[in-house]
């Protein structure tokens, strides 16, 4: 190839590297803007959190590691807890409405 070829790829390769930095610096400003403005923090902020947790020891959940002195695969259940459904024991002789009058 020669040198003129060369330098047109250069430029090409130039062209394209500062396009993506643009790009980066026009996502990192909206990004920005818009976690002011609504108060949700970007998606890349909230996974480097979790990383950065990760490494430290942290699980995912936010909760101590296996070091805790909890058996692998137990969880101690919280107070702060939410319990969907409850269980209870449906009995056949539980006493029922009355059937409804047709009027």
């Amino acid at each position: 190839m020669n040198w003129i070829g060369k330098i047109f790829m250069g430029l090409i390769g130039l062209g394209l590297l500062a396009g993506l930095l643009l790009a980066l610096a026009v996502y990192t400003v909206f990004a920005t803007v818009r976690w002011l403005l609504t108060g949700r923090k970007p998606q890349v902020v909230l996974v480097w959190q979790q990383f950065s947790a990760l490494r430290k020891g942290a699980r995912w959940g936010g909760q101590p590691g296996p070091q805790s002195g909890a058996p692998s695969g137990f969880q101690t259940p919280r107070q702060d807890d939410i319990l969907d459904v409850e269980v209870r024991e449906v009995v056949d002789d539980a006493p029922r409405l009355p059937p409804r009058q047709q009027g």
